[in-house]
């Protein structure tokens, strides 16, 4: 190697190591332009990863497999064809196929060349590439057993958090996240030096309290992930980590900044890792069927109906539809015998879908694999689903004072799992519950849920309540103006009459009267001008310069 091109090399990796990529892009792109050299083509093709450009980096870590391959350094090829090109052709490409044959040579690779690091990290990339549980399990104990030998640190740690995921993806909650726990502190703590690997690390932890629905430990992660960040100079929340961010935002009620997230990451994914945007846009949708944006859900949600994420919001988007059939049908292609973490709002979303439907038994099967689960795994989310359930199934039975007792233990562990909307869904069904016998206690409940539900702007929740809040004599929703001349209630209803819906259809929808709905199409006739339903949709149409 010449002595400028040598030099070049070594400043590229120090920026590197500094997380300066765009420096070490720069210097490694002109030494790889004079000369063929595998190491040069290598940390080339990792500056182009860490800064973005994936499809450089993928041209450039194949030719440096190639180059290592001639010079029969295969330890080197085997961990790039691994770790970097089966996955990278099935993130940014799409290309199974491709991506599968990269994996099986790189186990090839590691097969001829013995137990050493870069053979573990083969080991977990083949651990990341299947959904077979015993399978993973076998991978990431083969390279557990290799950092024993081998005291790669890297490894060790990366090993320790696909370890945590498995478990808690096999809902081993307590002891999964107790792995990811002391791998990601391994990163604060400056064990871990390797960028990606804390990256990796970061987004197992975020994936598996999204899972889990563990928001507090999420949220004090992300603190420490972020001084992290700033003390290192790295980015490490590329579009993956995003997506499960956002997730967990949404949770936690934190739409505006969930909604910044989820779109950064469908923005990093288009120029990223374009094959796994769908992840970002169904959360997306969970998002919009929150705030009741059906339509757009919809729309959203259209060719991902067997995406694991999409269940929730499409069933919840089915049900607050009416159509019981449909979300129940959706819920029931993911719902096996067992119940988990992972599935148990599934669950409870199938109780309250069961009782509304009057299929008494349904309801109580799926209320005592919950309460059973609970018993297991004391999560304040998984009691909260718990007693939830059990609420809906007491109160169906007629035992109200039991219902409540339940209502009341799950808004607490909702509160304590930092879950704003389903404690304010659940202050719902207690002002329901308690509406004939305890008025004044209803009508606290159902405006301080609606208060949540209208800063959520949860607004299907948000109408259901302000329809009670009416039946207790109490002021429901109020109107703000928007900067035209109709308010956002005359809104909604021209959108709905647009859509063809009747005057009936439109009160149902909005848990209005009759007679109320019909005062809102008298005025937005009057503010428009017009005389018809015809005359009002062509006078919105122009308004909006559609």
């Amino acid at each position: 190697m010449h002595a400028e091109t040598a030099e070049q090399l070594e400043q590229g990796k120090r920026a590197l190591a500094n997380g300066d990529w765009e420096t070490a892009r720069e210097l490694l792109g002109r030494a790889v332009s004079g000369t063929d050299d595998p190491d040069v083509k290598f940390h080339y093709a990792r500056a182009a990863e860490w800064a973005g450009d994936y499809r450089d980096a993928v041209k450039y870590y194949e030719r440096a497999f190639t180059g290592y391959c001639e010079k029969r350094r295969f330890r080197d090829a085997a961990f790039i064809a691994g770790r970097e090109l089966s996955f990278l052709h099935a993130a940014v490409y799409g290309n199974a196929p491709v991506a599968e044959g990269w994996l099986q040579r790189a186990l090839d690779l590691a097969h001829d060349i013995g137990d050493c690091t870069e053979a573990g990290w083969v080991e977990l990339a083949a651990a990341l590439m299947t959904d077979d549980p015993d399978t993973k399990d076998r991978h990431i104990a083969r390279a557990e057993a290799i950092t024993e030998m081998t005291g790669d640190v890297n490894l060790r740690f990366a090993a320790m958090a696909h370890a945590g995921v498995s478990r808690v993806l096999r809902g081993q909650i307590v002891e999964g996240i107790r792995l990811l726990d002391a791998s990601a502190t391994a990163v604060i703590s400056g064990e871990v030096t390797d960028y990606l690997v804390a990256g990796e690390i970061f987004c197992h932890m975020l994936f598996s309290c999204e899972a889990a629905q563990d928001v507090v430990r999420a949220q004090r992660w992300l603190t420490a992930a972020t001084e992290y960040g700033a003390r290192s100079h790295a980015d490490w929340i590329p579009a993956i980590c995003r997506t499960h961010f956002g997730g967990i935002l949404t949770a936690a009620g934190r739409l505006t900044d969930a909604e910044e997230q989820l779109s950064s990451a469908l923005r990093l994914y288009d120029a990223s890792y374009e094959a796994l945007r769908s992840s970002a846009m169904v959360r997306l949708a969970d998002l919009r069927v929150r705030q009741g944006r059906f339509d757009e859900a919809a729309r959203m949600l259209a060719g991902f109906e067997f995406d694991s994420f999409a269940v929730r919001p499409l069933a919840r988007l089915h049900f607050a539809r009416g159509d019981l059939g449909m979300a129940r049908r959706v819920l029931g292609r993911v719902l096996t015998a067992e119940c988990t973490p992972m599935n148990a709002p599934h669950w409870a979303l199938l109780t309250e879908i069961a009782v509304a439907t009057d299929d008494m038994p349904t309801a109580i099967d799926a209320e005592s694999r919950l309460t059973q689960l609970a018993r297991r795994c004391e999560l304040p989310s998984i009691l909260a689903y718990s007693e939830y359930a059990c609420g809906l199934v007491r109160e169906a039975a007629g035992k109200n004072g039991d219902a409540l007792t339940a209502y009341d233990h799950s808004l607490k562990h909702f509160s304590e799992a930092a879950l704003p909307l389903e404690a304010a869904r659940t202050r719902l069904a207690i002002a329901r519950l308690t509406a004939t016998t305890d008025p004044k206690t209803a009508a606290s409940e159902a405006q301080t849920a609606l208060r949540v539900f209208e800063t959520l702007a949860a607004r299907f929740e948000a109408d259901q309540t302000a329809s009670l809040l009416r039946q207790l004599g109490q002021p429901g929703r109020r109107s703000p103006r928007t900067p035209g001349p109709l308010t956002n209630r005359e809104n909604e209803v021209l959108h709905l009459v647009s859509e063809g819906f009747t005057n009936d259809e439109i009160a149902d929808r909005l848990f209005l009267s009759k007679r109320t709905v019909e005062h809102h199409i008298s005025s937005i006739f009057r503010k428009l001008g017009v005389s018809s339903r015809a005359e009002a949709i062509a006078a919105a149409l122009r308004g909006s310069g559609e």
